[in-house]
């Protein structure tokens, strides 16, 4: 062997192991419908980090203003995911949709601070649930997470949640709502509840924490697919799964990071200095029996009860991580 070639093939064994490489592989895209709130912070982390690109992957987001929006294009095959409420994705399959959850995404932490808050004018007088009964209270929308959590604070804190009047109104409009007088109280989810103490902080105040203060810890979102498509194409969702949860484990390991805070800027155009005072929510990989049960139990108390398929039946195989 002359000298050229061996000094080449010690460099070559000198240089670590690698994965093979991407090029000419073709990627399998995923439309993912999202909303740009903090939940999906591990989703997006994925895709920055690369995990799914090594699954394999493309994952192409489409944001919607509301987890319920994108479920009629999960319907209509225009998305192969949704990230959507507990809530919406179970008055779906109440009607018959075929939805299977596939990866948890977010829920309440064990303690204050609570990434749901009810605020109110200060000087009302409004404290509580029973405070509220003949009073407007702001929803983004009703019969969702964010709606049932509210009635059921209402409740937890003395009142009826049928003489409460529910107005909906976008997040993104909420404070101006309460702080002109549109509505009495409102019910916010972070990073909203930051904003509006920040913009209107003179006016506005916080009385309630609706998981916390009703069901501490309780489930908020989930990633779901169609039934057909998952039994399909199981492998497809199990490699989705895989870095998704890569991601919730960068995300976990990261909290008051500014990394992270980088991060959920970037997709949900909140500025970092407001970003440092949110509420993070708990960021579960799996889906149990338990929390979906727990929910419907709830939904039924406040008008949305039915006859819903067995929970075990509804979560797919990557959401028992």
């Amino acid at each position: 062997m002359n000298p050229l070639t061996r000094r080449s093939s010690l460099a070559l064994a000198a240089l670590p192991l690698a994965a093979p490489p991407l090029i000419g592989q073709t990627l399998t895209k995923l439309r993912v419908s999202v909303i740009p709130v903090l939940d999906v912070a591990p989703l997006h982390a994925a895709i920055r980090e690369g995990y799914f690109a090594a699954e394999g992957l493309e994952i192409d987001t489409s944001t919607t203003a509301g987890g319920a929006t994108g479920l009629p294009g999960l319907v209509a095959g225009q998305f192969r995911l949704v990230f959507s409420n507990t809530v919406s994705i179970l008055l779906g399959i109440r009607e018959g949709l075929d939805f299977r959850f596939v990866a948890g995404a977010a829920a309440g932490t064990a303690s204050p601070p609570d990434i749901f808050g009810i605020l109110t004018r200060k000087g009302t007088g409004i404290a509580t649930g029973k405070d509220l009964e003949g009073k407007r209270i702001a929803s983004n929308t009703r019969n969702n997470i964010v709606w049932l959590r509210g009635m059921a604070w209402v409740e937890k804190t003395g009142g009826d949640w049928r003489k409460v009047n529910t107005v909906e109104v976008p997040f993104p409009q909420m404070a101006d709502a309460l702080a002109g007088g549109q509505v009495d109280a409102a019910i916010f989810s972070e990073p909203f509840v930051t904003g509006a103490l920040a913009s209107h902080g003179d006016r506005l105040e916080r009385i309630g924490w609706p998981i916390h203060d009703t069901a501490p810890g309780s489930t908020v979102a989930q990633y779901v697919a169609m039934k057909e498509d998952v039994e399909r194409n199981g492998e497809v969702f199990e490699r989705f799964a895989r870095a998704l949860f890569k991601g919730v484990d960068w995300v976990s390991a990261r909290r008051g990071d500014p990394a992270l805070l980088d991060l959920i800027a970037a997709f949900s155009r909140v500025p970092i200095e407001r970003l440092r005072q949110v509420a993070l929510p708990a960021y579960p990989k799996a889906v149990t029996v338990a929390e979906v049960q727990e929910v419907i139990a709830t939904m039924a108390r406040f008008g949305m009860g039915g006859r819903f398929p067995a929970p075990a039946s509804l979560i797919f195989r990557t959401a028992n991580a």
